[in-house]
C-alpha cells in the first residue's frame, strides 16, 4: 500500500513545534545542524510507511534547547485515514519507566530513603522472598535469597523480578496465577501478590527486565503518602506542563488517541486486540503501572526529556538536581553484570536507573556518544538524550513489537546532520 504520496511535506527552515514554554523554535544552522541533511529523515520514514512497517511516525529533534525538526508522517488510524497530528496521544509503554525513576529520585533527594535500603523496610511483603534454584533444571526448587532486594536493585533491574517468562515453567505459571496487572488490582495488592512468586535469580547477580518499576510505583506511594498518579501529577506533570500525560485518555481527548498496531513480517500491520487497544485506556483503572501504563504526546515527552537534558530543570522549575540526573544516567550495573544483546540493541550499553546508557559508543548500534541515555517502549517509541552533543531525539509511533530498525535509522539521520 502506497501512502507516502499522501504525507505532508517536511518543513525544515521554519520549525513547526510551538510550545508555550521550554524548548523553543530555532533554525538548524543556529545550533550546528544542516537543514539539507535533516531533510533525509522524510524519505527514510516514508519508506517505512510504504513497506507497511509502521502506520504513522513522529520525529522530533532538539539541540541546545531549540526544536529544529518535528514532523509527523502517516496516520493515527489506518482504517479512517486520520492523519497523525502534532497533538496525537500515544501509548508510551516502557518509556513510563524513566518517569517512575524521576519520581523515585525526587524522594531520594528529600532523604526519604537510601538506595541500598532493603525494599522490605518500606514494603513488608518483600521479607523472606525465595529464589529459583539455579541448579534445578525443572525450576521448581527454591532457595533462600543471599541478600534482600534493595531499592537500587529495583531501579537497575537486578532485583530478580521479571515479566514471567515461558508460561509452561513453574516461574511462568506463578506469574500467571497472580495476574499482577489486573486493571482492578491496586499497586498495594500487586506488591502483596509478589509474596507468592520466587525471584528468578539472586538479587544483584543479573540484569533482567521485569516488574521492578511497578514495585517502585508502590514505593513512591508508601514513602510520599500519596497515590502514585497524584504524585506524578503534582511533582512532575504539573510543574513540567505535561498536559496530556497520564494513565488514561479522558473522553474529551479520545479523538487524538492513536490506534496501536502489531506488525508481522509478510503480513503487515493489524490493529492491536481490543483488550490491549483503545478501550484499555478509556477509563481510570486501579492499576497504575509505572513500568508501562502511561500515555503521552510528543510535546509532553519532549518537555520531560529536555528537563533531563538540562540537568533536572525546565522553565525555571527544578525537578531534580544536576548530580541526581547524572546518577540516573550513569551505568549502575555491578561488575560482571551486563545487558543481554537483544538483537544488538544493547551492545555497548550499560544500565543506569530506569534507562540505558552508552558506555562504549564504538560497540553501540549506530551513532551516539559515551554517556548518552534514554529508553524505548513496546510500541516502538524511543528517546535519547546526548549530553555531549546537547541533543534530544524523540520518536513517537504506534507499532508493536518494539522495532530496532527505526531507532538505528533515526539516530543515524540525526547525527549525520550535525556539522559543528
Amino acid at each position: 500500500m502506497k501512502r507516502a504520496a499522501l504525507l505532508s511535506a517536511v518543513v525544515l527552515a521554519l520549525p513547526v513545534l510551538t510550545l508555550a514554554q521550554g524548548p523553543h523554535e530555532g533554525s538548524p544552522a543556529a545550533v550546528g545542524l544542516s537543514a539539507e541533511r535533516l531533510a533525509r529523515i522524510a524519505p527514510a520514514m516514508n519508506r517505512l510507511l510504504e513497506e507497511d512497517k509502521f502506520p504513522g511516525i513522529g520525529v522530533t529533534v532538539a539541540r541546545r534547547g531549540a526544536v529544529v525538526y518535528q514532523e509527523e508522517f502517516g496516520y493515527a488510524d489506518l482504517a479512517t485515514k486520520a492523519p497523525l497530528g502534532k497533538d496525537a496521544i500515544y501509548r508510551i509503554f516502557s518509556m513510563s519507566k524513566p518517569v517512575t525513576g524521576v519520581a523515585v529520585m525526587i524522594l531520594l533527594e528529600e532523604g526519604k530513603f537510601r538506595l541500598d535500603d532493603p525494599v522490605s523496610a518500606y514494603l513488608p511483603s518483600f521479607r523472606g522472598l525465595r529464589v529459583i534454584d539455579a541448579g534445578d533444571p525443572s525450576g521448581a526448587k527454591t532457595v533462600e535469597a543471599s541478600r534482600e532486594v534493595t531499592i537500587r536493585d529495583l531501579l537497575r533491574h537486578t532485583s530478580g523480578l521479571v515479566y514471567g517468562g515461558p508460561p509452561t515453567t513453574p516461574l511462568g505459571k506463578a506469574y500467571q496465577a497472580q495476574n499482577l496487572f489486573d486493571p482492578n488490582t491496586t499497586l498495594e495488592q500487586m506488591v502483596e501478590k509478589i509474596r507468592a512468586i520466587p525471584l528468578a535469580f539472586q538479587p544483584g547477580s543479573r540484569w533482567e527486565y521485569g516488574i521492578s518499576m511497578d514495585v517502585l510505583g508502590r514505593l513512591v506511594e508508601v514513602v510520599s503518602g500519596q497515590p502514585f498518579d497524584l504524585f506524578l501529577q503534582e511533582r512532575i506533570f504539573g510543574p513540567l506542563k505535561m498536559v496530556d500525560t497520564g494513565f488514561f485518555v479522558p473522553e474529551e481527548k479520545a479523538g487524538r488517541f492513536t490506534t496501536c498496531y502489531t506488525y508481522a513480517e509478510g503480513k503487515g500491520l493489524a490493529p492491536l486486540p481490543a483488550a490491549r487497544g483503545f478501550d484499555a485506556y478509556r477509563r481510570r483503572t486501579r492499576m497504575l503501572s509505572g513500568g508501562g501504563g502511561l500515555v503521552s504526546t510528543a510535546s509532553d515527552y519532549l518537555r520531560f526529556a529536555t528537563m533531563l537534558a538540562r540537568g533536572g530543570e525546565l522553565d525555571g522549575v527544578r525537578i531534580l538536581g544536576p548530580r541526581t540526573v547524572a546518577l540516573m544516567s550513569r551505568n549502575q550495573l555491578p561488575p560482571g553484570v551486563s545487558l543481554p544483546a537483544w538483537g544488538g540493541k544493547n551492545e555497548g550499553n550499560g544500565y543506569g536507573f530506569t534507562m540505558s546508557v552508552t558506555t562504549d559508543a564504538a560497540r553501540a548500534t549506530g551513532y551516539g556518544s559515551n554517556g548518552d541515555f534514554g529508553w524505548d517502549g513496546a510500541a516502538s517509541t524511543f528517546f535519547r538524550v546526548d549530553p555531549k552533543e546537547d541533543l534530544v531525539v524523540l520518536v513517537m509511533t504506534q507499532r508493536m513489537p518494539c522495532d530496532l530498525e527505526i531507532q538505528v535509522k533515526v539516530k543515524s539521520l540525526v547525527y549525520q546532520a550535525l556539522l559543528d
